[in-house]
């Protein structure tokens, strides 16, 4: 039973409602801070409630695809996972303290980042990915609320 539930989570990792991302980059946070043995922390000040599922989900693959990158070519030891909104806009930023991304990877190579921008833009969004000034690789990913909303086929 927890094998079927685990799986079943991982094909549909965000709930159906609204603090369903919330709750779904939280959890990321503290998967990766028990796997990895890093401090990976999600930060949400303010609550932000996404009514369209499958623009959620998105939004979460994006997370964790930046996550899974970070670990897999960053070595970080620190990684935040950021979710804020203004009236216009919802905005979400992995950041980590890492080597930081290449300028320039070789044709063929960075599958994940060809993935992450597929996510942005199925949902109208734009993505960035930059190496850090300081240290490490930033991803955000912005989103006008407006595609937020659910569509005509999709329950709230």
């Amino acid at each position: 039973v927890e094998l079927t539930r685990s799986l079943a989570h991982g094909l549909q990792p965000v709930q159906s409602v609204p603090e369903g991302l919330m709750t779904a980059l939280r959890k990321l946070a503290e998967r990766t801070r028990r796997l990895y043995r890093v401090d990976c922390r999600f930060e949400c000040r303010a609550p932000v409630l996404i009514q369209r599922q499958s623009a959620a989900n998105h939004l979460y693959r994006i997370a964790q695809e930046a996550v899974n990158n970070a670990m897999k070519h960053g070595k970080p030891t620190r990684i935040r996972i950021k979710l804020a909104a203004t009236a216009q806009r919802v905005v979400l930023g992995v950041r980590d303290n890492g080597v930081g991304i290449r300028q320039q990877t070789r044709p063929g190579r960075g599958m994940g980042l060809h993935v992450m921008q597929y996510r942005a833009d199925a949902i109208s969004g734009s993505l960035v990915v930059q190496k850090h000034s300081q240290r490490g690789t930033e991803v955000v990913c912005t989103v006008k609320r407006e595609a937020l909303l659910p569509s005509g086929n999709e329950t709230p």
